[in-house]
């Protein structure tokens, strides 16, 4: 075992994944550990611990953990501002798991990770600035200028799903009323297109779906794919997609990147998510951002949060 292998832990709500990475962004082994939300860090150090025996893997010979977390985080010290779901408020991630660890901790946001993984050996490896939206229970973001991430004062950049006046159907969990995410997130938009179809009930588009108050964002992609991407549906998206839409087109002419990276369970539409993107930025944007704007769905799956984590932690490392 190479002692620039990164032990890399991409942690969520009910459960984290665990990989070993090599500097090159090859993941080396991976599994899943539960959470034990009352004991989180000792138990996952208990579980990785046991797997790498399993594996006959020396963990004194891993350089360091890269850890993502979601949630704000301040990426410098290391600490989890707000994580609702983990229960973590002002919390030291990097000083808690050093204790437990015993080696160097390094941590950045979830979404910003995922974002440095497909920068890195992904799809968005090709490109040197991009945009990185995840659309999945929530909406997190990532911004990668000329090859770097963009943190932010505080560690904050690349909140995408949240502030602004962008919608007034959903409120979101946040405290904020207005927010992307309660509508476009790939959760979002299944409730939002339900509560639409209740205001407009005789809307044609219902006619897809067999239980159309009970559709979730696989049944939105299996429905469009089956009927041909039909003008109909693809036009509803489209307008319910317009704040998410709108975000996406002030981000392009503030930050004018050479692609944006569409990750999270809603990338699953592939091609078809990109179609409905396109078609609904073209009048939202100056035609000489557009002509050269590349739309790319992710292409690590649930890899991508351990690689972009080893890949943070490593130009770290190396920069010391």
């Amino acid at each position: 075992m190479n002692k620039n292998n990164i032990l890399a832990i991409d942690l969520g709500g009910t459960s984290a994944k665990v990989g070993i990475i090599d500097f090159q962004g090859k993941v080396l082994f991976n599994f899943i550990v539960d959470n034990q939300i009352d004991n989180i860090l000792q138990n996952l150090f208990q579980k990785i611990m046991e797997k790498l025996k399993e594996q006959k893997i020396s963990y004194q010979e891993l350089e360091c953990v890269g850890f993502s977390t979601a949630g704000f985080v301040d990426h410098q010290e290391g600490i989890v501002k707000i994580a609702g779901n983990l229960n973590w408020f002002d919390f030291n991630l990097k000083e808690e798991a050093e204790k437990i660890f015993q080696k160097k901790v390094i941590v950045l946001n979830d979404a910003n990770a995922a974002a440095l993984g497909e920068f890195w050996i992904g799809s968005g490896k090709k490109y040197k600035s991009v945009l990185f939206y995840t659309l999945g229970t929530g909406i997190g973001g990532a911004i990668i200028i000329n090859g770097n991430l963009v943190e932010g004062q505080h560690g904050y950049a690349g909140e995408f799903g949240h502030g602004g006046d962008m919608q007034h159907d959903i409120d979101c969990n946040c405290g904020l009323k207005h927010c992307i995410e309660p509508t476009t997130s790939a959760v979002g938009l299944s409730k939002a297109i339900k509560l639409y179809w209740k205001k407009h009930p005789q809307d044609s588009t219902i006619k897809y779906f067999k239980n159309p108050q009970n559709v979730e964002m696989v049944d939105i992609a299996r429905v469009y794919f089956e009927n041909n991407n039909p003008q109909d549906l693809k036009e509803l998206i489209i307008k319910i997609y317009k704040p998410l839409l709108n975000h996406m087109a002030l981000m392009i002419k503030a930050l004018d990147p050479e692609a944006i990276l569409i990750g999270g369970g809603g990338s699953k539409m592939g091609r078809a998510l990109l179609d409905i993107i396109s078609c609904g930025l073209k009048p939202l944007i100056l035609p000489i951002y557009f002509k050269d704007l590349k739309l790319e769905t992710a292409q690590l799956g649930n890899d991508a949060g351990i690689i972009g984590a080893a890949y943070f932690a490593k130009k770290i490392i190396e920069g010391e």
